[in-house]
C-alpha cells in the first residue's frame, strides 16, 4: 500500500504531511532524512493494536505523484496486519 505525502521546502530543510491521514507529519534536514521519516512516521501512525477500533483511511488511488507529492510505501508486514484487522470488522 502506498500513502502521498506532499512536501514543503521549510526555511531549515522541508516537511511532509500525509494527504490521507490527517495528523500524520514529519520533517527533515535534507530528502534523504525525510524520505526516512516519512516511512517511519506512516509505519507508526498505522500500525495499531490487533483489539484497537481505530483503522486507518486506506491510500486514494485518484492522488497523483508530481514534484511535491510523493508515494510512500508502508511495510508490508504492517500492511498484512491492517488488511487483516480490517477484514475482520466488514
Amino acid at each position: 500500500m502506498k500513502y502521498h505525502f506532499k512536501i514543503k521546502k521549510e526555511k531549515k530543510g522541508f516537511s511532509a504531511q500525509c494527504i490521507e491521514l490527517i495528523g500524520c507529519v514529519t520533517q527533515g534536514d535534507d530528502m534523504d532524512e525525510l524520505h526516512a521519516n516519512m516511512h517511519e512516521a506512516l509505519n507508526l501512525y498505522v500500525q495499531e493494536p490487533e483489539d484497537s477500533r481505530d483503522f486507518a483511511e486506506l491510500p486514494k488511488e485518484s492522488i497523483r505523484k508530481s514534484k511535491k507529492i510523493i508515494e510512500v510505501s508502508l511495510d508490508p508486514e504492517i500492511t498484512f496486519s491492517f488488511r487483516i484487522r480490517l477484514s475482520k470488522v466488514r
